[in-house]
C-alpha cells in the first residue's frame, strides 16, 4: 500500500508540475512599450515542461527507493563432518584358526584384527 502512495505522489507532483510550466510568464506579447511582436515573452509550451517532468521523476525515484526495504541474506556456512565407520575388530585365536565367539577361550593372546 505504500508503494501505491508513493506512486501517486510522483504522479500528481508530474502532473501539477507540468501545466504550471505551460502557462508561462503571461499571454503572450508585451514587448517593449506594450507593442504586440518585438522582443518579450510570447507564450506557449516550448520545451519547459521536459524539466519537471524529468525532476519529477528523478526525485520521485529517489523516494520510492529510499523507502524501499531491502534485505540481506545472511551466508549460510554449512560444514560437513566426515563420516569414520567405527573400527570393527574381531579377535581371533591362531591356535584354533577360528574368531571369538566361536572359541570361547584361546591358549595364546588373541589376535584383534580390523574388519
Amino acid at each position: 500500500m505504500k508503494r501505491v502512495s508513493i506512486h501517486l505522489a510522483c504522479l500528481l507532483s508530474a502532473v501539477l508540475a507540468v501545466p504550471a510550466q505551460a502557462h508561462g510568464f503571461g499571454h503572450g506579447g508585451g514587448g517593449y512599450g506594450g507593442h504586440h511582436g518585438g522582443y518579450g515573452y510570447h507564450g506557449g509550451w516550448g520545451n519547459h515542461w521536459v524539466t519537471p517532468v524529468l525532476g519529477a521523476a528523478i526525485v520521485g525515484g529517489a523516494i520510492y527507493a529510499a523507502s524501499t526495504p531491502s534485505y540481506a541474506m545472511p551466508q549460510q556456512v554449512v560444514v560437513q563432518q566426515q563420516y569414520a565407520p567405527p573400527n570393527r575388530v574381531a579377535y581371533f585365536c591362531p591356535t584354533s584358526q577360528q574368531f571369538y565367539p566361536n572359541v570361547p577361550s584361546c591358549q595364546v593372546p588373541w589376535q584383534p584384527t580390523n574388519y
